[in-house]
């Protein structure tokens, strides 16, 4: 059976934060980026989003450029990538645009979210929600489900405590970071990796494997050393 490569794809400004203090404010326009994210959406069975982002973006990310659509059809995938929102406590408003956009959804979530969340049972009718373990999300119970169910490239967009469950869990097999040519600022803005952190000896550590620089923007990619 064919693994399940798991991308992260994130953006940060030149002093690592993802988001300004206030998450809800406007970001600047970086057309080379989003056309990068696109692409690498596009490759994509499953995208993981975490529930704070996709509380604040209202919308989950779909591919819009015919070439990409194009060949996603020749390479047998549906049009869109699943999208799967990972939240333990259900906080999902019904009413979330995303609950409405026509794409398949799944929610990563667990049973604890499932008995207190008194939106589980309208959340049920507009997304797949799966139950990964009493308190916590057992990852290695979503990757069971994920190769179940004939998936083999995984894209998470973050936020950072997505993203620090997956590096913890030992998940992230590449990782595409874009750098910003901005300064946010903030002891409590959001960075890339949230979660407890790790320790050097247990820190995952990176190949850089390809570097880009697009104007003032630089793409790279590093792979995780198992």
């Amino acid at each position: 059976m064919k693994s399940i490569q798991t991308t992260v794809v994130l953006a940060m400004t030149a002093d690592g934060k993802i988001s300004p203090v206030d998450p809800r404010a406007p970001r600047g326009s970086y057309p080379v980026d989003l056309a990068h994210l696109e692409y690498q959406v596009s490759l994509a069975d499953l995208v993981l989003v975490g529930a704070g982002t996709i509380r604040t973006e209202g919308t989950a990310f779909t591919i819009c450029n015919p070439e990409l659509l194009a060949a996603r059809k020749v390479r047998g995938q549906s049009p869109q990538p699943i999208i799967c929102v990972v939240s333990g406590s259900l906080d999902l408003p019904p009413d979330l645009p995303f609950l409405s956009q026509d794409i398949e959804r799944w929610i990563f979530t667990t049973g604890t979210g499932l008995e207190r969340s008194s939106d589980a049972t309208t959340l049920h009718k507009l997304a797949e929600l799966i139950d990964l373990g009493d308190t916590n999300l057992d990852w290695d119970r979503a990757y069971t489900l994920i190769a179940e169910r004939g998936i083999h490239n995984v894209v998470a967009l973050g936020g950072g405590s997505l993203t620090a469950a997956l590096a913890k869990a030992g998940r992230i097999d590449d990782w595409w970071l874009t750098i910003w040519p901005v300064i946010y600022g903030g002891q409590h803005a959001p960075t890339p990796v949230e979660g407890e952190g790790f320790l050097p000896s247990a820190a995952p550590h990176l190949q850089l494997i390809e570097t880009r620089q697009v104007g003032s923007e630089v793409f790279l990619h590093y792979r995780t050393l198992k």
